[in-house]
């Protein structure tokens, strides 16, 4: 039998916030359209045991910056620094945020980092992006290298990896693959502490990811699912995603 098989799903365009960034939500958050998130009053909580006065604070990942509206309640003068790759995030964060002398935004990728920011920041943080990403060993990598003390991390993990994507629908390119998705890979404990310790000697904790269950579904409403297909729900105790659960972890390394 000669026949060529078709592959519904090669495709390596995992990037869809460059596709259609409107599925980020940070910009409704900002403008107070949307709550504050629940991972982003979680975040506070843990900056809020190790901040100091004067401490630099990154977020790689910053979308349009809406975590800083949860840090500044740590401190009204806290310095914080955003990066994104999606250029158009940026540009509305700087416009957004001019007026704010503590505030400073910039172009990065997780990928490619300039090293002119390599240990800038006491902390570093990057909630709900590395799920995303088709590869993590050289993000971590950056994360960590731009920290001078604290690196803080959400991100599914579990007791096994597990890699997936989720398809928005079921539309093709013109290859015939399935082309509008999001990553939502899932790491081990093991496998994490293993990429971190080729990194360097540092001290890893795993936290629960706390939340209120009622606030994500407040957000879960058909309008919604409409336009962000791949919102998460609360159910039993666990979030939900399509068909997946999401077992979100705060993974703390301390330099």
């Amino acid at each position: 039998m000669n026949k060529k098989i078709i592959f519904e799903d090669r495709n390596n365009d995992w990037e869809i916030w460059e596709k259609n960034n409107s599925i980020e939500r940070s910009i409704k958050r900002i403008q107070n359209k949307l709550p504050e998130m629940e991972a982003s009053k979680q975040l506070a909580k843990i900056v809020r045991r190790i901040y100091k006065k004067n401490f630099r604070i990154l977020d790689f990942g910053c979308a349009a910056g809406h975590y800083y509206n949860s840090l500044k309640k740590i401190d009204k003068y806290i310095y914080y620094c955003g990066f994104d790759s999606t250029k158009a995030y940026i540009s509305y964060a700087k416009k957004h945020f001019k007026k704010n002398t503590n505030i400073q935004f910039d172009t990065q990728s997780l990928f490619s980092m300039s090293k002119k920011y390599n240990n800038k920041f006491d902390i570093v943080f990057c909630s709900n992006v590395l799920h995303h990403l088709p590869s993590i060993d050289i993000p971590l990598k950056n994360l960590i290298n731009a920290s001078k003390k604290y690196c803080i991390i959400r991100t599914l993990v579990s007791d096994n990896t597990h890699l997936a994507r989720f398809y928005y629908d079921d539309t093709t390119n013109r290859r015939g693959e399935l082309n509008n998705f999001q990553l939502q890979n899932t790491y081990s404990y093991g496998l994490i502490r293993k990429k971190i310790k080729k990194i360097g000697n540092f001290k890893v904790t795993f936290e629960n990811d706390i939340f209120n269950g009622k606030n994500i579904n407040k957000e879960f409403t058909s309008k919604e699912r409409k336009k962000y297909p791949g919102l998460t729900k609360f159910v039993d105790g666990i979030q939900i995603a399509g068909s997946k659960v999401f077992e979100f972890k705060w993974i703390i390394i301390k330099k």
